[in-house]
This record gives C-alpha cells, sequence and structure tokens, in this order.
C-alpha cells in the first residue's frame, strides 16, 4: 500500500487598489503523481470578492491523509487568513485520473491606514509593603505622518486658489473658444463665399483661356498675314523706287522737250513776223497782177508745179512745227524757199489765183502737260 501524505496549500494575496485586468493561472506537479492547477483573477479591487476554482488531478493512485486550501491577505498590517478549506480530512484512496474541482468566492476586506503613532510606555514594578505589583502605563504623545494638518490645510487653501484661477482660466478659454467659434463660423462662410468665387473665377478662368486661344489662332493668321503684306510691301517699294526712277528720267525728259517747245515758239514767232512781211509783199504784188496777165498762160505749167512745190513744203512745214530744234535749219529753208516762190509769182501777176491758194497759218500748238508730281514717300 503507498504512503500516505499530506497537501496543504497556502494562497498569500499582496492586494493592490485595482480592478482585475485579465485572468491568471497557476499549476504544479509533484513527482508526477498529483497535479494541481488554481485560476484566479490577476488582479483584485479592495472590498470586493472573485472567483477561485481549484482542480486536483491525480496522476497516478495514491492515498491521501489530509488536502487544505488556505488563502491569506498579506499587507502592510500583518497576515490575514480569507479561506481555510480541508478538501481531504482522512486517509483517502485515489485513482489515476480522479479529478477534484471547487470554485470559491473569496471576498478581500478593505484596507483600513492608520498612521504611526509616538508611545511612550511607563513601566514600574513597586512593592506596598510585602508585596511587588507592576505599574505598567502607556501615553501616545502624537501622531506621526508624512504632512501637518497645517501643511494640508495650506495646501488646500493653495488648491482653491489654483482651482479658482483654473476656473477663472476656463471661462476666459470659454470666451476665447466661443470668440474662435463666432470667427471660426465667419471663416466657415468666408470659405463658401470664397470657394464660390474660386469656382466663378475657374469658369472665367475656362473662358478666358478659350478666348485666349482664339486671340492667339487670330494673331497667328494676322501675323502670317502682316508677314505676307511686308513681303508685298517691299515688292511695292522696289516698283515705287523703280517708277521713281522711270518718273525722274521722264521729268528730265519733260523739261528738254519743254526746252525744245520753247525755242521752237520763238522760232515760230520769228517766222510769223517774215509771214507778216512777205503778206505786205504779196500786197504790193498783186497790184502789179493786172499788168502781168497776159504772161499767165506761158508761166501756167509752171505755176502748177509750184503750186504743188508749195503744197509739199506747207505740209512738210506743218509736221516740222512739232519736231525738235535739229529740223530749225530745214524750217528756214523752207520759208525761204517760199519767200522766194511768192516774189516770183507775184512777178508773174497771178494774183486771184494765188490768193485763193493762200497759206493759212495754223495757230500755235498747246505746250506739253507738266510733268505729274513725284508720290510722297510713305
Amino acid at each position: 500500500m503507498e504512503k500516505p501524505f499530506g497537501i496543504v496549500l497556502l494562497v498569500g494575496l499582496l492586494l493592490a487598489p485595482a480592478v482585475a485586468q485579465g485572468d491568471g493561472f497557476s499549476s504544479i506537479i509533484d513527482g508526477g503523481r498529483i497535479k494541481i492547477s488554481l485560476s484566479y483573477p490577476a488582479e483584485v479591487k479592495l472590498g470586493t470578492c472573485f472567483s477561485l476554482q481549484f482542480q486536483a488531478t491525480f496522476l497516478s493512485s495514491v492515498a491521501v491523509e489530509r488536502m487544505r486550501l488556505t488563502v491569506q491577505y498579506v499587507s502592510e498590517a500583518g497576515t490575514v487568513t480569507i479561506l481555510s478549506d480541508t478538501i481531504v480530512g482522512s486517509i483517502t484512496s485515489f485513482p489515476s485520473g480522479t479529478i477534484i474541482s471547487k470554485t470559491y468566492s473569496v471576498c478581500v476586506p478593505a484596507a483600513v491606514r492608520r498612521d504611526p503613532l509616538v508611545v511612550a510606555v511607563f513601566y514600574a514594578n513597586y512593592s506596598r509593603g510585602a508585596m511587588f505589583e507592576p505599574l505598567t502605563h502607556n501615553w501616545m504623545l502624537a501622531v506621526v505622518r508624512d504632512r501637518t494638518y497645517q501643511e494640508v490645510l495650506n495646501q488646500l487653501a493653495d488648491a482653491e486658489n489654483r482651482l479658482a484661477s483654473l476656473r477663472r482660466t476656463v471661462e476666459e478659454l470659454q470666451s476665447q473658444v466661443n470668440t474662435l467659434r463666432t470667427q471660426l463660423e465667419q471663416a466657415l462662410r468666408e470659405s463658401t463665399r470664397l470657394s464660390t468665387s474660386l469656382e466663378e473665377a475657374r469658369r472665367e478662368y475656362g473662358r478666358l483661356e478659350a478666348r485666349y486661344q482664339t486671340l492667339s489662332n487670330e494673331y497667328k493668321a494676322l501675323n502670317d498675314r502682316y508677314t505676307n503684306t511686308l513681303g508685298e510691301l517691299r515688292a511695292l517699294q522696289a516698283l515705287y523706287e523703280s517708277l521713281q526712277r522711270e518718273n525722274r528720267a521722264l521729268s528730265e525728259n519733260y523739261r528738254s522737250l519743254l526746252s525744245d517747245y520753247r525755242n521752237l515758239t520763238r522760232e515760230f514767232t520769228a517766222l510769223q513776223a517774215s509771214y507778216s512781211q512777205l503778206q505786205t509783199l504779196y500786197e504790193n504784188l498783186s497790184n502789179r497782177h493786172d499788168a502781168a496777165r497776159q504772161q499767165i498762160g506761158v508761166l501756167q505749167s509752171q505755176l502748177d508745179e509750184t503750186k504743188a512745190s508749195l503744197q509739199d513744203l506747207r505740209l512738210q512745214y506743218v509736221s516740222l512745227s512739232g519736231e525738235n530744234a535739229l529740223h530749225r535749219n530745214l524750217a528756214y529753208v523752207q520759208a525761204f524757199i517760199l519767200v522766194g516762190v511768192a516774189a516770183w509769182l507775184a512777178s508773174l501777176a497771178v494774183s486771184r489765183r494765188l490768193r485763193k491758194s493762200r497759206v493759212n497759218m495754223h495757230a500755235l500748238p498747246p505746250p506739253p502737260p507738266p510733268p505729274p508730281e513725284p508720290e510722297k514717300r510713305i
């Protein structure tokens, strides 16, 4: 028979003033014969109760004389037993695989903190006659604290002052919060207005960008037209300069022709004076016409030839009146021939026939028009 043995479990709790944050678990195995497990909270609040689960698993057949579970509360004031349970109170045999499971509700006492005291202890052993009798007395002199009562009062007054200051600060901050809330609402309204303005500005920007693109295209077209026009202008300017040169040359020719015209005018005036003299001479010779009538028959043939020559000379004179000064001598020769012929006809006394064929002098031709003024260059 196996030797019985006793099992005593002691659970000591050093409690802290906190609520349980999670579950704890602990187990032990003794020599491969028995396994003891506990499930409990990791933290417990003062003055509350908690659940403690106990489980004993027998890994082999054993005999138990006594099994007790004890839970103690350990603090600075000492150790207090808050649970004591005798699970097995007499010798009992347990086969392998047997499980003992129990759940306990354990309550933690509220901690009462006491301040240290300064105590005076008096002891005397004296006799009143034949017997000695002891005398013992304790005096509580003072309470030992970290802070005195006056210091606590001063700290309380400071805390109240700080609290009042904090209240004033909170009121000021509340006022600032209200002011900032008002400013925030104004800023939100302003933001809404600015957002609307921004959207309008974006639409206006899009419209202006499209307008800019249109104007850019128009500018490119106008620039191309300007380039073409500039090329045409340069061609026209070259043509204008060429025409100016031609105009200057024509002006020079005009001045030369005008000079020739003036010379021919003077010559025509001289010839007209000679014509007047010849006409006077013709009238004198007409008076002799009657005397020379009998010679007409003889000279008739000669007169016809002379008339033909005179007609040719007249035509040549008319054509030469518009010529330049190079034909001036020819005009003089024709005039002298004309005077000679007239004198010869006068001597033949053919005044009547000659009067009918009198040369009608043409009027003075008009002068040539002035040259056009050159255009002012732009």
